[in-house]
């Protein structure tokens, strides 16, 4: 393709495109925070109890997983349904090659959302801390197995010439040399929204991180809003070398389109949106204050990397997949007439998570002024 993605597809295909772009960003928000939170959480218990204590972004991810973790699963039904509609031979296929590996999702997560409740019980708080680290590593090794599950499921759809193979010896496992610098890329690029989505907690929760930090708030000698800045710059650089990593075992068909016509804009566009961002941290860093105008900046910032992000992913199966074989089937899935019905409840979704924040959050309040 030699247009702007998503121009030049067929207008229900695009259409398709563009909706599982918009509910895979969503989901990206909230699988981030419970990828890089759950890795951040076992980091910091093995740490030991006083550092934990310390730091206040420990207490606030123990109490946020659980929800965030059914914010992700919720968010994540929506992408999941269009990637049917745009690539169902494909996913199916590497769904039936990796078999009883794939189906193993489901009991891994369900362990990890009942560690994490255990994490904030009253269960754990009368155990010793050793209990803890425990806890929290498993439930971050959980996690790490879902993220190289999807990622190796992804470059398995993709992979035509090794279905034959697999399915003639058998095996449950792909082997590419693309899995793990991918799988890296997607677990660091998940610190840097960690760190955003903690600060925005940390400002709605009454923190001032706009003002010098108390002594007993320093872990390492790092004040709450340089840890933020440390972990979203290292999650950065990590990112980048991730992705100069991966990008060799990228076919050459979808290294061109990255560049070419189809991608490069929206590659151009998410490299600014990173410097804006790598520039704002570095200046939180050697300020050690966070504004709310800087937060706002550093948000946008990171909405549009995201964007670009799952548009340049999405670039690369394109290269793969023709979309145009399937143009008659998207045609006849918009005529079903069953968006509306999906908007809706997309609606009644928001308004309930939007109720709950608001809900817990005057609560916190409620508790810290002692009444």
């Amino acid at each position: 393709m030699n247009t702007l993605f998503p121009l030049g597809l067929p207008a229900a295909t695009a259409f398709y495109l563009c909706l599982y772009l918009a509910t895979l960003v969503v989901h990206l928000v909230f699988m981030h925070y419970v990828l890089a939170g759950s890795i951040y959480l076992a980091v910091g218990r093995v740490m030991g109890r006083a550092r934990c204590q310390a730091c206040n972004w420990q207490s606030i991810i123990v109490d946020w997983l659980p929800f965030a973790t059914g914010l992700a699963i919720t968010a994540g039904v929506g992408p999941l349904l269009f990637a049917q509609i745009l690539y169902g031979r494909e996913f199916a296929t590497a769904n039936l090659l990796l078999s009883h590996r794939w189906m193993a999702i489901l009991p891994v997560l369900i362990v990890c959302f009942y560690l994490l409740y255990l994490q904030k019980s009253a269960w754990i708080a009368r155990r010793a801390w050793a209990w803890r680290p425990a806890i929290a590593a498993t439930a971050c090794a959980g996690f790490l197995f879902i993220a190289w599950s999807w990622t190796e499921n992804h470059l398995l759809m993709l992979d035509r010439a090794a279905w034959p193979g697999m399915y003639a010896t058998s095996s449950l496992w792909y082997e590419s040399a693309g899995v793990l610098p991918r799988l890296a890329a997607w677990c660091f690029v998940a610190f840097p929204s960690l760190a955003i989505e903690l600060a925005w907690q940390g400002r709605l929760l009454g923190d001032r991180l706009d003002e010098p930090a108390a002594a007993n708030t320093r872990v390492l000698g790092l004040s709450p809003v340089r840890r933020l800045a440390v972990t979203a710059l290292s999650g950065w650089a990590g990112t980048l070398l991730a992705a100069w990593a991966y990008w060799p075992a990228i076919p050459a068909a979808a290294r061109t389109a990255i560049t070419g016509p189809l991608g490069g804009p929206w590659l151009i566009m998410a490299a600014m949106a990173l410097v804006m961002q790598i520039v704002a941290w570095s200046i939180t860093l050697v300020s050690e204050r966070l504004t709310r105008g800087m937060l706002i900046v550093m948000t946008a910032a990171w909405v549009t990397t995201l964007l670009g992000i799952a548009v340049l992913r999405e670039t690369i199966r394109l290269a793969a997949v023709d979309l145009a074989t399937g143009k008659e089937l998207h045609q006849t899935a918009l005529g079903i007439g069953g968006l509306p019905v999906f908007l809706l409840f997309a609606v009644l979704n928001a308004v309930a998570i939007g109720w709950c924040i608001r809900t817990v959050r005057g609560q916190l309040a409620t508790r810290s002024d002692g009444t």
